[in-house]
């Protein structure tokens, strides 16, 4: 469960600051390093797929979430930023 939410936080945020080709090495880096560990383990890749999907659908899922926030979370930062007094 606990790495379902950090794939999820970790494609919102991916949503938030970077475009698609900023989410292709993420998912490229999640296969390799699954692909790895099967091979260590000396299973077939095919065995464990169903691990590797529900992490891989969580963070597409949360990349989703923060492009479509990615709007309202600059008018939040926006408000949030109190303007410098131009005072001497």
């Amino acid at each position: 469960m606990m790495l379902l939410l950090i794939a999820f936080g970790a494609g919102i945020y991916i949503g938030l600051h970077f475009n698609i080709l900023g989410l292709l090495p993420f998912s490229i880096l999640g296969v390799g390093a699954f692909v790895f560990s099967s091979w260590s383990l000396e299973q077939s890749p095919f065995d464990g797929a169903s691990v590797l999907l529900v992490p891989f659908i969580s963070v597409q899922a949360g990349f989703m979430l923060g492009l479509t926030a990615r709007e309202p979370y600059g008018q939040l930062l926006a408000r949030l930023n109190i303007g410098q007094s131009k005072r001497v």
